[in-house]
């Protein structure tokens, strides 16, 4: 069930809830029922595919949340709190999965001992939750809806942010809830960007051999499909690869 539907449906739930408990005349109490049906409204109309809005949330660039964002957003914002503590007390899988040396895929960590060790600089592909981990190599957040995808223009920027760390020697860690859909599509991308993948489709089969339960939908591969394409037509074009971009800025640091 895609996000937009969930939202929608829970929006009704509750909204229906506020009907029935105003009827009865019970003051004060159906005022947070519609909030909440109102913001998972809000929600799920930002979250089409069609409209795709991750800004609406307010998430900052260094991964915080603004007050007014936690004021109006904070039924749906404590909604997914919630569903990421139970799903991740049902769940069996790690956190995260080394794909490679020094590379890991994996869920949001909540604080800065679940993260992968060597200190990594980290991605993180969520738009729903805050940065609770303080790492010193770096932090790129690439806001996006869960079970959507980073934009083309997104993976683009996470790989050449994510290779400059490599070139620098630091770890990766490229993250999104539970580590199965926006940061893997990432993560394909880089594999590809650094040489230990022919394309995304081979990056997808090798993050699968580590991480079985990841599960990109067909967002993640039309917009990796659309990444593979550009970058194509960059080397043919003769502009920069990320290659390219990493031997620059390797000696410009010199």
């Amino acid at each position: 069930m895609g996000l937009s539907l969930f939202i929608g449906l829970k929006a009704t739930v509750l909204f229906i809830a506020f009907i029935f408990i105003k009827e009865f005349g019970l003051p004060f109490i159906h005022i947070p029922f519609l909030h909440a049906s109102l913001v998972a409204y809000l929600v799920a109309i930002a979250s089409l595919p069609s409209v795709n809005l991750p800004l609406l949330l307010g998430k900052s660039s260094d991964g915080s949340f603004p007050l007014w964002s936690m004021l109006i957003f904070f039924p749906f914002l404590i909604f997914v709190r919630i569903v990421v503590f139970v799903r991740r007390l049902r769940s069996r899988e790690p956190l995260y999965t080394e794909v490679s040396e020094g590379l890991y895929v994996g869920g949001w960590p909540s604080s800065l001992a679940e993260l992968p060790p060597g200190d990594p600089a980290v991605i993180d592909c969520t738009c729903e939750l805050p940065r609770r981990s303080i790492s010193g190599s770096g932090y790129l957040c690439i806001a996006t809806w869960d079970t959507r995808s980073p934009q083309a223009s997104q993976i683009e920027s996470a790989v050449r942010w994510a290779c400059r760390k490599r070139s620098q020697k630091k770890p990766v860690y490229v993250h999104c809830a539970f580590g199965h859909g926006r940061s893997v599509s990432v993560m394909c991308a880089l594999l590809v960007a650094l040489g230990l993948a022919e394309d995304w489709k081979h990056a997808e089969k090798i993050i699968k051999e580590k991480r079985p339960c990841i599960r990109m939908n067909a967002l993640h591969r039309k917009n990796l499909e659309e990444w593979s394409k550009h970058r194509l037509s960059s080397k043919r074009s003769g502009e920069l690869d990320v290659s390219s971009v990493i031997l620059s800025d390797t000696s410009r640091e010199k």
